[in-house]
């Protein structure tokens, strides 16, 4: 049985305390009596006093606790200015200790535990009363993080909302884009066609409308392109008055003399995409490497054809070179020089022969240069006419590529540039062998930069144009031979 400390057996430690409800100097308790004690604690500590158990409490609250020298009390001390402490009151007269303040949160196990274990108590207590300061410290934190949750969650909802809306929005787009058709005419200005559903051309005359233009024009079409037949076509409907594209199909494949919706759809079909000095390298190549070697023949008169010239850029930029190289010591007449410009479409033969072109036309590849020394106003502000001395040089005539080059005659110099690429490899191989045939010996074929030789290969030499190439007729007899 431990020893109870002087410093708590005197009446002057017990007065120093709060009041105790009895003065009763009982010494001995069992579990049954004391209703004021906690029942772990009075377990543990059988066969004990309670002056024992008094020593592992501490001995007082902190406002009132008098500095203890020996032993308990200066453990007592110590403990009490390390928990909050919430005071009790004990019925138990002698145990002056009990009136103490009893610490929130310290272990009772260890409360009937000799002295000599307060030590390890005390370490078990601040270790609780450590791991229960970062149980709250978790739970604060987790606090905390539940706004930013809720937080997220609304942002979830939020973006949930903008999706939807996004793909409404795209769905009520592609249903304009579905109804509405954009064409580009000839001067480069845009125009806008709407098509219901049921004036698009179906998918059965489609099929038949690709395998006419292709044998109309050579144009192939393949597989799901009726959004350009669509746009290519719908700006005929309202000029001749006709309800859907397959009806204007049905128009156009009758085959009767001077068909105009025939003329008008494969015009329509055809891509009149076009510019001044197209690439460049063409006409360096003719300046510096053909037209001299033509004025060292000194062979009149000299003859150039542009096939499938579109609205005539191409033939006129031809003449313009022949023209600037007048002032070269070496150089051919323009005079006596023929060019001749082929195209399908009657509409942009008449475009060539007008040989009036708008600001956007001549601001595609155009220098300031020529357009001052080539070009002159006219009484519209908006058109300029090409000079005369150009315009005089250049032939325009209707000619369709499938069809026989007999009347042609023969050429120097053949452009036939960004045309072949529309076209199957077969037509391919045949507008080549007829080209061919066009062209003098040791004469000059130039083709569009990603065009190539398919048939005749072996007919040519090729000549670096950098970043190009142009194609040299062998010197032989016959072409084909």
């Amino acid at each position: 049985m431990a020893a109870r400390p002087k410093s708590l057996s005197s009446s002057s430690t017990i007065s120093s305390t709060k009041p105790l409800s009895t003065t009763s100097a009982t010494t001995t308790s069992s579990t049954a009596a004391t209703p004021g004690l906690r029942t772990g604690a009075l377990a543990s500590s059988s066969g004990s006093t309670v002056n024992s158990f008094s020593s592992a409490r501490p001995a007082t609250p902190l406002s009132s606790a008098r500095p203890a020298t020996t032993g308990a009390g200066a453990l007592n001390t110590q403990r009490s200015s390390t928990f909050t402490t919430t005071p009790r009151t004990s019925t138990l007269g002698s145990a002056a200790s009990l009136n103490t303040a009893r610490p929130t949160g310290t272990i009772t196990a260890a409360k009937t535990a000799p002295l000599s274990n307060t030590s390890s108590t005390l370490s078990t207590a601040r270790n609780s009363t450590f791991t229960s300061t970062s149980t709250r410290t978790v739970a604060s934190s987790l606090n905390t993080s539940r706004p930013a949750t809720s937080t997220l969650n609304t942002a979830r909802s939020a973006t949930t909302s903008v999706a939807t809306a996004a793909k409404t929005s795209l769905s009520n787009i592609n249903s304009i884009n579905n109804s509405i058709i954009h064409t580009l005419a000839s001067d480069g200005s845009e125009k806008v066609s709407s098509l219901n559903a049921n004036q698009e051309v179906t998918d059965v005359q489609y099929r038949r409308f690709a395998a006419f233009v292709e044998d109309k024009c050579g144009i192939v079409l393949g597989a799901g392109k009726q959004y350009l037949v669509n746009s290519r076509l719908s700006p005929l409907l309202s000029k001749f008055k006709l309800q859907t594209v397959d009806d204007l199909i049905n128009k156009a494949m009758e085959e009767v003399p001077n068909n105009r919706i025939q003329e008008e759809v494969i015009d329509a079909m055809t891509t009149n995409e076009t510019l001044w000095f197209r690439d460049t390298y063409p006409y360096l190549a003719l300046e510096n490497i053909i037209l001299p070697e033509l004025a060292k023949k000194a062979k009149y008169p000299v003859r150039i054809w542009s096939a499938a010239c579109s609205s005539g850029q191409e033939p006129y930029s031809i003449a313009m070179v022949v023209q600037e190289q007048l002032s070269k010591m070496l150089h051919i007449d323009p005079k006596q020089t023929q060019i001749i410009g082929t195209d399908l479409s009657p509409e942009m033969l008449s475009i060539c022969r007008r040989g009036q072109y708008d600001a956007h036309a001549l601001s595609r590849g155009l220098s300031p240069e020529r357009k001052s020394k080539f070009f002159k106003p006219t009484h519209n502000e908006n058109l300029m006419q090409i000079d005369h001395r150009v315009k005089s040089m250049v032939e325009f005539r209707p000619m369709n590529l499938l069809g026989s080059y007999a009347l042609m005659g023969r050429f120097d110099v053949i452009f036939c540039r960004n045309v072949l690429i529309y076209f199957s490899n077969e037509v391919k191989a045949e507008i080549l062998r007829k080209l061919t045939m066009c062209l003098n010996p040791g004469g000059y074929l130039i083709l569009g930069s990603t065009e190539t030789l398919v048939g005749v290969a072996n007919k040519y030499d090729m000549i670096r144009a950098n970043p190009g190439i142009i194609y040299h007729l062998k010197p032989q007899r016959y072409a084909f031979e």
